[in-house]
């Protein structure tokens, strides 16, 4: 008897060995499997859900954040010279950014792809940072 037919005599009785175990183990990965599709089958339902928490909540805290790190005058299109071209009260440089987050988000609940709409609004959570950051270094 050589070493592949002794190879294969072993390798027959260690599947007949463990078959009862794999039989198992497969059975509880089809419930698992299942289980984690009804999830995501869920999820993908509510994705606008999902996906418009954090970037809703997000926004809140940065116009938070502005209303009391701002001045009371906040100066806008800052120009060559180190001048504002637009001056605005701070409530309105705090609001404006989340109203416009709040925009994209009805926008993103209002189409039939949600992708775009919502990287839109993430963007737009860029907003109250640059507000932020211009008027605390101005040039």
């Amino acid at each position: 008897m050589n070493f592949i037919d002794r190879f294969m005599e072993s390798w027959e009785k260690f599947t007949k060995k463990i078959s009862p175990t794999i039989s198992k183990v497969s059975h509880g990965t089809k419930k698992t499997t299942g289980s984690l599709v009804a999830v995501w089958k869920y999820i993908s339902k509510f994705r606008k859900i999902f996906l418009a928490v954090p970037v809703g909540t997000m926004a809140v805290i940065l116009a938070l954040q502005n209303m009391v790190k701002l001045p009371v005058i906040v100066g806008l299109d800052l120009q060559t010279s180190g001048d504002f071209s637009i001056q605005i009260v701070r409530e309105v440089a705090a609001l404006g950014p989340m109203a416009i987050t709040a925009l994209c988000l009805l926008l993103m609940f209002c189409s039939k792809r949600v992708l775009t709409p919502w990287l839109v609004s993430v963007f737009s959570l860029l907003l109250p940072l640059l507000i932020l950051v211009t008027n605390t270094f101005p040039a």
